[in-house]
């Protein structure tokens, strides 16, 4: 009986995903390829960080509000004890409408004003 029910969970499970009942969203980290995004569908960028040395990544140009909507931030550390260990930083957005637009980032101290980023980077998103 037991097997019954695990099979029926997992066929359910399975078929919510494949009919789009479980909100799912890509995850993009290499910024050499192109985001592939849907209208209506929110999508992930998770860049490498390190908090612990006061850098964080911003936004270094506003998105484009016509295309994409930023939903949210956050820093996720490495689940470790070790001091000074790094994290990620977790970006997600939502095409909304058919086009190309960029994204970029830049890695900064915020408190440092008229200090360059000490790294760049742009991700280039396809919505369709």
């Amino acid at each position: 009986m037991k097997k019954v029910i695990i099979a029926c969970c997992i066929f359910g499970v399975a078929a919510s995903i494949a009919f789009g009942r479980i909100a799912q969203s890509q995850d993009y980290s290499d910024a050499k390829n192109v985001i592939e995004a849907e209208a209506g569908k929110d999508f992930v960028i998770t860049l490498e960080s390190n908090r612990t040395t006061g850098y964080e990544w911003q936004l270094a140009e506003p998105v484009d509000n016509n295309m994409l909507k930023f939903v949210s931030s956050e820093y996720i550390k490495e689940s470790t004890d070790r001091i000074g260990a790094g994290g990620k930083e977790v970006w997600t957005f939502r095409g909304l409408v058919a086009g190309k637009t960029l994204i970029s980032f830049k890695y900064v101290r915020p408190w440092e004003k008229d200090s360059e980023p000490a790294k760049k980077t742009a991700f280039m998103v396809a919505i369709r």
